[in-house]
């Protein structure tokens, strides 16, 4: 019942949005939300901002939603089918979900357009939103709540959007850029190495990373409109700093040492008894050969991007 409640109230909000024309004195901004302590918060997230009080809108356009009770929805997200949607949410509920029930920090950032750019980018919005338009085909790196809201504005706004990138690091592959997002998550940033596959090794253009957040609020701090700043003002909405919180439970690394230690006092017990504990081999290659088996699977059936050609099968090897 609570979920069609909500579900009935985004239809509504997205009724009154609908086939309206945005008043001169429109504001829109781009909405940063920092990352959290769970990993699917772990990235951050973006949302638009559309505040028009002649009107009585004050809305987020939210491209991060998606529904667990979707058709398929296991099997959607292994094989990379997994659809995500916008919606339109109320400001002051986006808000105070990260203020009072995620403690995340809030940035807006108030955009420099005019009022044919406000209105053209509105009007997408408006049309993006329509439950026959709002679905979309789900992409970590390439196609995101991040990357979503980028594309719209570069859209609109063609080749008088520029950016400047300055500061931004491009050493990194795409792989390595989530790292310092998941430093305090061993296990997560170990299963990321594990499975991340060749696409993944390419250099992360200044472009590329914007698919994270934060990433996409300083290419916009420094991108200009027309030769102006893009940005003509920038605020906190929640001032709660992130603090990553510190691992103190058993690291990978702790692991794989403990399994080798195990390993090289089992053969000097073998050496000395001349005998042989096949049941450690067997558990050993079997757990090995089903991890490369699962990646060889995914790199075959699944349409993820980042998967395919994963170079850990040449030591997880399926015959195992």
């Amino acid at each position: 019942m609570a979920r069609f409640l909500l579900l009935s109230l985004i239809l509504l909000l997205s009724a009154r949005v609908h086939s309206r024309e945005l008043s001169d004195s429109a504001r829109i901004t781009l909405l940063t939300v920092s990352p959290g302590e769970e990993l699917y918060s772990a990235f951050g997230h973006t949302g638009i901002r559309v505040t028009d009080y002649k009107q009585g809108w004050d809305v987020v356009f939210n491209y991060g939603t998606f529904d667990f009770n979707q058709e398929g929805f296991y099997v959607n997200f292994c094989m990379g089918k997994m659809l995500y949607m916008m919606t339109v949410d109320y400001y002051g509920d986006f808000v105070m979900t990260y203020r009072d029930y995620e403690k995340r920090r809030v940035e807006e950032q108030e955009l420099n357009l005019s009022t044919a750019d406000r209105q053209a980018i509105f009007k997408y919005l408006d049309w993006n939103s329509r439950k026959e338009n709002r679905e979309y085909r789900y992409d970590f790196f390439w196609d995101n709540c991040a990357t979503r809201p980028r594309d719209v504005f570069e859209k609109r706004l063609g080749k008088r959007l520029q950016y400047n990138y300055a500061g931004f690091d491009t050493t990194k592959t795409m792989r390595e850029t989530l790292k310092p997002y998941v430093a305090h998550m061993p296990w997560v940033d170990f299963g990321f190495d594990l499975i991340l596959g060749m696409p993944c090794e390419i250099k992360a253009t200044p472009r590329n990373q914007t698919f994270l957040p934060d990433k996409l609020e300083t290419a916009f701090d420094q991108a200009t409109v027309d030769g102006q700043p893009l940005v003509s003002k920038k605020n906190v909405v929640v001032d709660i700093p992130f603090k990553q919180p510190p691992f103190t439970g058993t690291t990978p690394v702790m692991v794989m040492f403990g399994i080798l230690l195990f390993g090289i006092v089992l053969t000097a017990i073998e050496r000395m008894r001349k005998t042989h504990y096949y049941s450690f081999d067997f558990l050993l290659f079997f757990i090995f050969g089903l991890q490369g088996t699962v990646f060889m699977l995914l790199g075959i059936f699944s349409e993820h991007y980042s998967v395919p050609k994963n170079l850990n099968c040449l030591w997880l090897i399926p015959t195992h």
